[in-house]
């Protein structure tokens, strides 16, 4: 898989964590209670950690990284079988290359695809 792909793939993963710690009701009690982490704390530690990794990605895929991370929710999902599974769109088979190509992006919703197969 593509490098700059994996580094989104991190970066995905630690801002849907950094969004439950502050969104979902109760779970900052439960981090509190069973896991003796300040969620305060967390939050800040996961933003340092986003930050350096987004210092790895091209430019051009840092700022629609910037763009998208917190509208998009998922900004990097899979293409099954043709389907980009951000919007359920059919992706055309020329851009479901190999992966070490570059990063591929959904046409029609702007997500960074990967293909599984």
């Amino acid at each position: 898989m593509n490098a700059q792909l994996m580094l989104l793939l991190e970066i995905q993963d630690l801002h849907l964590q950094r969004t439950a710690l502050l969104e979902e009701p109760g779970l900052d009690q439960v981090e509190k209670k069973h896991f003796n982490i300040d969620p305060e704390v967390a939050v800040k530690a996961l933003d340092k950690k986003i930050s350096e990794l987004k210092k790895g990605l091209d430019p051009g895929i840092q700022r629609r990284c910037e763009r998208g991370l917190p509208t998009l929710g998922r900004m990097v999902v899979p293409v099954i079988d043709g389907v980009c599974y951000g919007c359920f769109v059919s992706i055309p088979t020329s851009r479901t290359g190999d992966g070490d190509q570059g990063v591929e992006i959904c046409e029609s919703c702007g997500r960074f695809i990967y293909v599984l197969k």
